[in-house]
């Protein structure tokens, strides 16, 4: 017992003083702090008694310890056991915070009209063949979990802390994960195995500088942006719209906020660095360590202006634009990709919720990319059995021009007794050469990369703060080969899907 009350004093004494000097964190009151350690001290001297009995030199009168005595004396212990549990408790807490989340999906989806265009990567023993596609495929019971863990940290005033870390996979997942289909740009938004994928963790840095400017630095939030919080039913997820780029991406972003200079609420300009592609082998065995000779590493510069609408409250609209440098080629029928060229991409977002108090959310996006080819390709004819050539969304020769529309919107039912569900619906169409960097997408398929018309209907029924349930229907009519891919030229098809699909969301 004396050892453990030796020990609480020491985790006192430390906490009282470290804590105190960290300048931001206060822990205990000075006259609380005082009075633990006075009633510990006491208490020390009545074990210290308790302990040695008849061991010291007789007193003059020993003091007899009624059963009621000592009860009130443990009490008095575990009470000052307490206070140190919620101490230390606390002081966690005020370092970091930590939320989780955790969701369970059922998908039954059907493809159909596939032609002799649609072509299947299948992989034996982790070598990719191809094979012509016809019939249909389905699955009537594809079960997905996912759950992530997210933590922030307010470190200092001017210096902040944001990470999220992500298990996603299929129920009894067991097949071959290949990497022309998981990369690093989606490797935290693509079920996969059981291990945990890094999703977000970056810094914002407000520093005193005579512009307001924040600087965030690391693997930033540039996945699920605006408008896809309206179906996910959460508050803004990402930086950039979600039709123009959603995926997981290691950069810098400096953002000057404007609100002061123009009077429009929220109203900043973002400057923006990432990385999509690097090759490193990292084997410091020997010079493998060095990037890929034939694939320069595909670098992201982007700027964004956005603003809340001038005169509309809870609104939004962003202005962009992304140049990407040396696109990669797939890996699949070579030992390693090359560079096939550079592409530019636009676009406008508008949204508002409660729209003018009506209880309708909507929003409209538009996008457009257009390539700079370098006449690089990759020869895949003994792949598919035929010739293909494949360079940046041609042959290698050619630049090519593409756009994309979205549009949808969100009702929120008044009614009490359901917790006021809310009912949805989304609109989007590619065109034959539209490329959108949305390979993060948490569906199964990538539905903005649409080359085509696809239609999704849902429903959101709210259970309390924590849980929600969403079914939905997904149809996809696609009208070019090679949806969210960089790579060959389209051809026409007439491939179709249907979803149906719930999940079950969590959050705490």
């Amino acid at each position: 017992m004396k050892k453990y009350l030796l020990t609480a004093g020491a985790l006192l004494l430390w906490s009282g003083t470290a804590l105190a000097g960290g300048a931001d964190t206060v822990t205990i009151p000075a006259n609380t702090y005082k009075a633990i350690m006075d009633r510990l001290d006491a208490l020390q001297k009545r074990v210290d008694m308790l302990e040695e009995g008849g061991k010291t030199a007789p007193a003059p009168a020993p003091a007899v310890v009624t059963r009621e005595e000592f009860d009130k004396l443990n009490g008095d212990i575990n009470n000052i056991y307490d206070t140190l549990d919620v101490v230390e408790t606390k002081t966690l807490k005020d370092r970091i915070n930590w939320g989780a989340e955790m969701r369970t999906r059922v998908d039954n989806y059907k493809l159909s009209d596939l032609g002799l265009n649609d072509v299947q990567i299948k992989y034996v023993n982790g070598v990719p063949t191809a094979s012509s596609m016809s019939g249909d495929e389905d699955d009537d019971n594809n079960w997905t979990n996912r759950f992530r863990l997210n933590m922030d940290a307010q470190i200092n005033p001017t210096l902040s802390f944001h990470g999220r870390m992500t298990v996603y996979k299929n129920w009894g997942d067991s097949d071959y994960t290949t990497t022309a289909l998981y990369n690093d740009m989606n490797s935290a938004h693509r079920p996969g195995t059981s291990g945990v994928k890094l999703d977000r963790a970056y810094v914002d840095w407000v520093p005193d500088f005579i512009l307001p400017i924040a600087v965030t630095v690391g693997r930033h939030p540039s996945s699920e942006g605006p408008p896809l919080e309206y179906k996910e039913n959460r508050q803004r997820q990402s930086t950039y719209p979600g039709l123009l780029f959603d995926a997981e991406n290691d950069g810098i972003v400096v953002t000057l906020g404007l609100e002061r200079y123009t009077g429009l609420k929220n109203s900043g300009w973002r400057l923006a660095y990432g990385k999509g592609y690097h090759s490193d082998d990292d084997d410091s065995s020997s010079f493998s360590f060095f990037d890929d000779a034939n694939a320069g590493d595909t670098n992201m510069y982007a700027t964004f202006l956005e603003s809340e609408i001038p005169g509309l409250k809870n609104s939004l609209v962003v202005l962009s634009y992304a140049h990407m440098t040396d696109l990669p080629s797939s890996f699949l029928g070579s030992d390693s990709p090359i560079s096939v060229g550079d592409m530019d991409m636009y676009g406008i977002h508008m949204q508002a919720s409660n729209f003018l108090d009506s209880r309708f959310d909507i929003f409209a996006s538009w996008a457009a990319n257009r390539t700079d080819a370098n006449g690089e390709f990759v020869d895949y004819s003994a792949l598919f059995g035929r010739p293909t050539y494949m360079g940046l969304l041609s042959d290698g020769t050619e630049d090519r021009s593409g756009s994309s529309i979205f549009a949808g919107v969100r009702y929120t039912i008044p009614f009490a007794p359901l917790n006021d569900p809310k009912i949805g619906f989304e609109y989007n169409h590619g065109s034959k050469y539209w490329m959108s960097m949305t390979m993060a997408s948490t569906e199964m398929f990538n539905k903005l990369a649409t080359r085509g018309d696809a239609y999704e209907l849902y429903y959101i029924q709210p259970v309390n703060e924590n849980l929600f349930f969403r079914v939905g229907y997904t149809l996809i009519e696609y009208d070019y080969t090679g949806s969210g891919s960089h790579l060959g030229q389209p051809a026409e098809t007439d491939a179709e899907l249907e979803n149906y699909y719930m999940l079950m969301d969590v959050r705490f």
